[in-house]
């Protein structure tokens, strides 16, 4: 083959394809990544509205108190053909102290006759009668008891010395998907197997 026609075929080839090698190479800055504050308030807007979500908004409401919020640490971005996966870790913002949290859950968790036998209404009182009440359950419901152990013994870890204005990390290795809509982000939950509960009951 000659040298004109070594020098045609890659100068045919370029024409057909109407690229350069390079032109293929990813470019961050062709993709409008939205921010921190607009994934997070996507989230927030999901969880405020998601009607299975009631639970667990007014389990926010107790341990954060009325001045408490479910907040959002983002720490991946990955772009996902016309939308993003967002990788988070959900803070609980406490708007109390730690031990008023905690007094008031266990006080929810305790019957309310069961409750108003114990001597003292305080959370030492609370974290004896759920410990006790475990123990009495261990027999005839293992799983049931290790939950409560559980949850007494990781919650006191968590919040027991948190002050008001703490941030609560209660989970980690979130994924959602948050896609572009006509008001704004639309976030919707993903399944994730690196999903972790650090501060939440169990």
């Amino acid at each position: 083959m000659s040298t004109a026609r070594l020098l045609i075929v890659p100068a045919l080839m370029a024409l057909l394809t109407a690229c350069s090698p390079g032109d293929n190479e990813f470019k961050p800055g062709q993709i409008a990544y939205p921010s921190d504050a607009q994934i997070t308030g996507a989230l927030q807007q999901q969880f405020a509205s998601d009607p299975n979500s009631a639970s667990a908004r007014e389990l926010v409401k107790t341990l954060g108190g009325d001045k408490g919020e479910l907040r959002y640490r983002i720490q991946r971005v990955v772009y996902r053909q016309g939308a993003f996966e967002a990788q988070y870790d959900a803070v609980l913002h406490l708007g109390q102290p730690g031990a008023q949290s905690l007094t008031a859950l266990y006080a929810s968790m305790i019957p309310e006759a069961e409750r108003q036998k114990l001597k003292a209404q305080t959370l030492e009182a609370y974290e004896a009668w759920l410990t006790q009440q475990a123990a009495s359950v261990e027999k005839s419901a293992p799983d049931q008891a290790r939950a409560l152990s559980r949850t007494v013994e990781v919650l006191g870890k968590c919040y027991r010395e948190a002050p008001a204005g703490a941030d609560v990390v209660v989970m980690q290795g979130l994924s959602a998907l948050v896609s572009p809509e006509r008001k704004g982000l639309y976030a919707e939950k993903l399944p994730s197997d690196r999903a972790t509960i650090l501060c939440l009951p169990a």
